[in-house]
């Protein structure tokens, strides 16, 4: 999760690189299990892909502390990188990943289809990438469900997403969460953590947000008190016939039925 909401107060001073371990920052670079040998190792890596400071602050609590976000394989900080602010996600030392270059292979993929934060660089611990300011997508219609307009253009630009991804052959795989897994910035929707991707498995990311927007979720629920939803048998045929073969007329078909054409 790499968001951060405009005028956000949990933010604190950047820190530079090599003075980070002296600091509260410093336990987040080798977390949860802190290590000072293995830690400076790891600022030796942000030092080498030009990390040039660092800061807690971000919408997540741990352990008391703001930051970006908490994931299964990593922690997502504040970081300069060339002069710009990045998300910088580290790995957990108590992960079963062996290092990041997996998830950066995806990023890679991903970008080539304009979709996900940019990747600027990695090392075995550390991923830097775009920095999107803005609200999760859940947050975001609390505040904004009386704009219909807004709201279903936010919807049609995510669904416009997942069909990007399948397309790529990129399966997210955490889709049917999708509360936060996009966040809203000024220009539109981004989708965010593919620390669960996968280019081995049937992609699914149309059918799984899809699912996640309209059926049977919280989100649907509260979606439905305000504009009602799809026909949802003509719904669910829309899904099976773009399941079994998924190109442009079929995703077309899924948007008609969604009001969104």
């Amino acid at each position: 999760m790499i968001g951060l909401r405009e005028g956000h107060s949990g933010l604190n001073k950047y820190i530079p690189v090599r003075e980070a371990l002296d600091h509260k920052i410093g336990e987040f670079l080798c977390w949860p299990q802190f290590n000072r040998e293995e830690a400076e190792q790891r600022v030796e890596q942000l030092v080498t892909l030009g990390v040039e400071s660092v800061a807690t602050g971000g919408p997540h609590r741990v352990l008391g502390t703001p930051i970006l976000g908490k994931g299964h394989a990593g922690v997502v900080l504040r970081a300069i990188f060339e002069g710009k602010e990045v998300a910088l996600k580290a790995r957990r030392t108590d992960t079963s990943r062996g290092n990041m270059s997996r998830e950066a292979g995806f990023l890679t993929h991903v970008n080539k289809w304009d979709v996900g934060p940019r990747l600027y660089g990695f090392s075995p611990d550390f991923i830097v990438m775009e920095l999107l300011v803005g609200p999760y997508f859940g947050d975001w219609v609390k505040t904004h469900i009386e704009d219909r307009g807004a709201v279903m253009d936010n919807i049609r630009a995510i669904l416009d997403i997942a069909w990007r991804l399948d397309q790529s052959g990129l399966d997210h795989g955490e889709l049917t969460r999708i509360r936060r897994h996009y966040i809203v910035t000024k220009a539109g929707p981004r989708v965010i953590d593919f620390e669960s991707a996968s280019l081995e498995r049937q992609p699914s990311n149309l059918t799984c947000t899809v699912q996640s927007l309209f059926m049977s979720t919280s989100f649907a629920g509260f979606f439905s008190e305000v504009y009602g939803l799809p026909d949802r048998d003509a719904l669910i045929d829309a899904l099976r016939v773009y399941k079994s073969d998924p190109n442009l007329e079929h995703y077309q078909s899924i948007l008609a039925v969604c009001d969104l054409g």
